[in-house]
Order: structure tokens, then C-alpha cells, then sequence
């Protein structure tokens, strides 16, 4: 059993600065994915080099498998990273990246050869082992990468956006043997990445983070569904859901606008909202009225439309005398196979569903007490 337990770290490099990383609690469980994700400069890269033991921790405590690892060098923590700059070594062959770990720390030369072979094979990397750094690929490059942290068999695993450098393409297809990998292996393993997507697709947990502040840990699909606050709303999903302001709250619903569609609020939530609140609705939510009034939905006009094969999106705007703004100015509205909305023209729109955040601290009211 490798548990992580990161309580309340802190970074700080100015004392008269924010926290690079303030307070981050995170209980990562045995053979559990966990993705950290933000935007730049959220602190997630930071976390991980904490950690990894190559930051210092200003607060808090880090422990690896019950052993408090805070003040411990790196070198004797007992994990493995991997960088988003591969960092090989160019003079030496895949081989020799993959086993020189192993040939510092005085492992039998014979066991070295059964563990990079036995990994070689694993990544389909059996025909590069004799190739140097320059005659490869950039996804035969993150292979051996990971290969050289995989032969150490640490206990954790540590990857600092493995992707990041390699085409859509590619991304896509090495996501994946990276989740399979991880699965086969069972090493708990922490992933850091810029992108909700491979976060939302890789991850048994995804915790969000912005200006170095956890915002929400939990599974994706519940992220998803049920978004702590504003930011991890509008963060997470692409397109991202629209959220709209200062929404007058009255009989025990929500109204869009001046003469606008009636959300109901649920009955368990009610006692948390005031006068007002606001609305979120996901792309896949809205549904299309035909041949409706404009007071039955939100009367909109269409701006944008994506077509992207299997589905399509509508990027639209309230109406000026829909009495009505999205926060982020323009509406994503998931599209079916029968449905067309073509650019310029109108429409209206109602949700099937949304989240409502409190005004004052735009959090989630389900998690209000």
C-alpha cells in the first residue's frame, strides 16, 4: 500500500508575494491516477516538484507510504519523474537512458537486462533500443522516458505534462497507453497538465487548481456534473458551460432574462438561495424550441457554427431585449444530427438542466450548508 498524502503545503518564495502553493491538501490513494490541472501558474507543476522532493516545502507535510518524506532528499524518496523535455541523455542509446538508474543504485547487471528488456517490450520500443535520442521520434522519446522511469519500479510515480510537446495525433494515442500502463502496473501515480481534457480522460481523480489554490478534488464525471464553484465550471468541459450573472430567483425558480425560460432550483437547495443567483448550463443542456414563443425559452442569434464531424456546436448570443448576458459573452450550444442553425440566424434555446452558484462567493449551492 503507497498512499500520498500532501497536508496543507505551502510554497512561498517572497514573503511579501502570494503562495505559489498555499495550503494544498490532497490524499492520493494507492494505486490511484491522480491528474492536477489548471492554468499556467496555478501551482500544479510546483506541487509536483515538492513532491518529487526538488522544491522545498515552506508549510506542511508530504508523506509517502506513512513515512513523513518532508525534509528527505530526493534521491531517497523512491520515485520516478518524468519531464515534459524527456530529458535524456543524447550520447547514450534508449538501452543505456533506460538502465543507468539502475546501474548507479549496483543492481546485477543480469536483473538490469531482465527489467529494461521486459519494459522495452511492454512500451514496443524493442526495435529503438540501440537508437540515441536524435534518430527518434518525440513519442519515442516520452517512451523511453517513461521507460527509464518505469524499470525503477518506485513507488510513485510523478509525470510533469509528458505530452505537452507532442502533436494532437500522438497526444491522443499515448494518453491512453499511459492510463493502460498505469492500470497493468498499479503505481500510484500523480499527473500534472495544462489540459482539462487529458485530465478529465486519464484521471480516477482530477484535482483543480488556480493561483495555487485546491478548488475541487473529486472524479471527473462528478466534476463534471457537479462543479464546486464558478471556476471549475467554466474550467472544466470544453466547450465551457455558460454562466450567467445576477439571475432573479422567485417562487422557488430562476429566470433567464426579463420574459425568459424558468429554471426550477431543487427543492433540497432552495433554503440557500436569496433573491438572486447564478445560472450555469453545460453546451449538451440547451434544448432547441420549435415553432415556440420567444417568452418559452431564451431568444438568441447565432454568430458561430463548428462543424466537427460526429457533432457540431452553435455559438450564440442572447438577443439585446432578451434582458440577458452570458458572463462570457457567447452561448455553446451542443447540436444534434437534425438540427441546424445557420449562421445569422435567430433561435430559442431552453436548458434541461443547470447548476446554480452562490452570488457572493460563486460556489456551487449544493456544497453550502
Amino acid at each position: 500500500m503507497v498512499d500520498v498524502e500532501l497536508k496543507h503545503i505551502s510554497r512561498i518564495y517572497e514573503k511579501s508575494t502570494k503562495p505559489a502553493v498555499h495550503r494544498v491538501n490532497i490524499h492520493v490513494k494507492d494505486g490511484e491516477f491522480l491528474t492536477l490541472v489548471g492554468p499556467s501558474g496555478s501551482g500544479k507543476s510546483t506541487c509536483l516538484r515538492m513532491l518529487a522532493g526538488l522544491e522545498p516545502v515552506d508549510e506542511g507535510t508530504i508523506l509517502i507510504d506513512g513515512v513523513d518524506v518532508t525534509e528527505t532528499r530526493a534521491r531517497d524518496r523512491d520515485v520516478a519523474m518524468v519531464f515534459q523535455s524527456y530529458a535524456l541523455y543524447p550520447n547514450m542509446t534508449a538501452r543505456q537512458n533506460m538502465s543507468f538508474a539502475l546501474e548507479n543504485a549496483k543492481v546485477p547487471k543480469a536483473e538490469v537486462t531482465r527489467r529494461v528488456n521486459q519494459v522495452a517490450q511492454m512500451l514496443e520500443l524493442e526495435d529503438l533500443m540501440d537508437s540515441k535520442p536524435a534518430a527518434m521520434s518525440g513519442g519515442q522519446r516520452q517512451r523511453v522516458s517513461m521507460g527509464r522511469a518505469i524499470v525503477r519500479d518506485p513507488k510513485v510515480f510523478l509525470m510533469d505534462e509528458p505530452l505537452s510537446n507532442l502533436d494532437a495525433r500522438l497526444r491522443v494515442s499515448t494518453r491512453a497507453q499511459i492510463a493502460s500502463l498505469q492500470r497493468e502496473l498499479g503505481t500510484t501515480t500523480v499527473y500534472v497538465t495544462h489540459d482539462q481534457t487529458e485530465a478529465m480522460t486519464m484521471g480516477d481523480r482530477v484535482a483543480v487548481l488556480k493561483d495555487g489554490v485546491l478548488q475541487q478534488c473529486d472524479e471527473p464525471l462528478h466534476l463534471y456534473h457537479h462543479p464546486g464553484n464558478t471556476f471549475v465550471a467554466g474550467f472544466i468541459g470544453s466547450p465551457a458551460m455558460a454562466l450567467f450573472d445576477d439571475v432573479r430567483v422567485s417562487d422557488g425558480a430562476a429566470r433567464l432574462g426579463a420574459d425568459g425560460p424558468r429554471v426550477p432550483i431543487p427543492d433540497e437547495f432552495r433554503n440557500r438561495v436569496g433573491e438572486e443567483v447564478i445560472v450555469g448550463v453545460r453546451p449538451e443542456e440547451w434544448r432547441i424550441l420549435r415553432d415556440a414563443p420567444a417568452e418559452s425559452g431564451l431568444e438568441v442569434e447565432v454568430e458561430h457554427v463548428e462543424e466537427l464531424g460526429a457533432e457540431a456546436y452553435a455559438y450564440v448570443r442572447p438577443a439585446q431585449e432578451a434582458g440577458i448576458a452570458a458572463r462570457a459573452g457567447r452561448i455553446a450550444v451542443r447540436l444534434d444530427a437534425s438540427a441546424t442553425m445557420p449562421v445569422g440566424s435567430s433561435a430559442v434555446i431552453a436548458p434541461s438542466r443547470a447548476v446554480f452558484f452562490d452570488v457572493e462567493s460563486e460556489i456551487n449551492v449544493e456544497y453550502l450548508g
